[in-house]
């Protein structure tokens, strides 16, 4: 598809995509709403729910909900195209596969960090946090796929390519722009502890690494999608036998 001649591609990348106010919003409610969710994990122990699949259909909404905010609201002001902001591009098989393997490669990167990480921080929170949503049975499994695939490509859109492209503008600095993405993706976890926290913005930071090496937020999005799709898949056998 191309782009049409009326269509701004910025120049660079220190070019805001959106403005300022657009940013501020958004990271007010990523916030805002993890901290609701980190009140309520201090609350009564939540019940088991006999079926996962209204909680999966609404974070699908959700994860939509901010994609729409930001591409709407926020890119389309200022003309800028998804696959501007995405980069790379798929002209052949060898393409995909180049990326794929890139995502591999990446995944056991990331797992040895996280694992040494995990191992410092005697981390098990997001573990216990994660038990009740796993799925279960064919249904919940397809629609944890579906969950996965949204989350990976919204996910790392929102973060790694809007906000970390936003901070650089802003910051002038690329190193700055991955932590401060990073910090605003882990704390959209406090429901995971402090130490979830803390890891999953060495996770957020390792990811905007790789986008910036890369110039690509492919391989990323193809990682995040597997490991979270392999995780609750391996969770769900493993919990189903009693082994966490």
């Amino acid at each position: 598809m191309e782009i049409s001649q009326d269509v701004h591609v910025p120049t660079s990348d220190r070019t805001l995509i959106a403005p300022i106010w657009h940013t501020v919003v958004l990271v007010l409610v990523i916030l805002g709403l993890s901290y609701m969710q980190a009140r309520q994990q201090l609350g009564p122990a939540p019940v088991q729910l006999n079926s996962r699949l209204p909680l999966y259909f609404a974070t699908i909404l959700f994860e939509l909900s901010l994609f729409l905010y930001v591409w709407l609201f926020g890119l389309r002001r200022t003309r800028t195209p998804l696959r501007a902001l995405i980069g790379g591009r798929w002209s052949s098989v060898g393409d995909v596969m180049n990326d794929v393997g890139v995502a591999i490669v990446f995944w056991f990167v990331v797992g040895a960090i996280l694992l040494i990480l995990g191992k410092i921080l005697e981390n098990t929170t997001g573990l216990r946090a994660m038990k009740p949503l796993l799925p279960q049975g064919p249904l919940e499994m397809a629609v944890w796929a579906v969950l996965c695939a949204t989350a990976g490509f919204c996910e790392e859109l929102i973060f790694r390519g809007y906000l970390q492209r936003q901070f650089l503008a802003i910051t002038g600095r690329i190193d700055v722009a991955i932590i401060l993405q990073a910090i605003v993706f882990g704390m959209g976890h406090m429901y995971e502890g402090w130490k979830g926290v803390i890891t999953i913005m060495v996770y957020g930071a390792l990811f905007g690494i790789l986008a910036v090496s890369r110039k690509s937020l492919r391989p990323g999005m193809i990682q995040h999608t597997g490991q979270d799709l392999f995780s609750g898949l391996l969770g769900s056998v493993l919990a189903k036998h009693h082994m966490f």
